[in-house]
């Protein structure tokens, strides 16, 4: 079985960083990504993405709205129960390789052009 995709987009928005109850970092963010179309004025579809551990660091550190980015990783789903009782499903795009694409500096980062982590 294969469950690889790769994207290229711009971030939606600011990375969000948390922490797990036992202190594992993790990182959320909307990946803009174009569909390709002979109509001009098609609006991006926005892919969920999630970063663990250094990676979600990374992220917090280097990443910001409007950064073009390369994310390598595998489709996850996941499933809970709300507050609310209501049972949701989660489809998201956990990274396992973020690279910088946009050409801008990558503010100093020890991590040169991405992440792979």
């Amino acid at each position: 079985m294969l469950n690889h995709v790769e994207l290229l987009g711009r971030l939606a928005q600011e990375p969000e960083i948390r922490y797990t109850p036992g202190g594992t970092p993790v990182a959320n963010f909307d990946l803009a990504v174009q569909v390709p179309s002979k109509d001009k004025d098609t609006s991006p579809d926005y892919i969920p993405i999630v970063c663990w551990r250094d990676q979600a660091e990374f992220c917090g550190r280097y990443l910001t709205k409007g950064r073009q980015i390369v994310v390598e990783g595998r489709i996850t789903t996941r499933k809970y129960t709300g507050s609310d009782g209501r049972n949701h499903k989660v489809v998201e795009v956990t990274a396992a390789h973020l690279y910088f694409a946009d050409g801008r500096e990558s503010g100093g980062g020890a991590y040169g052009d991405g992440y792979s982590g």
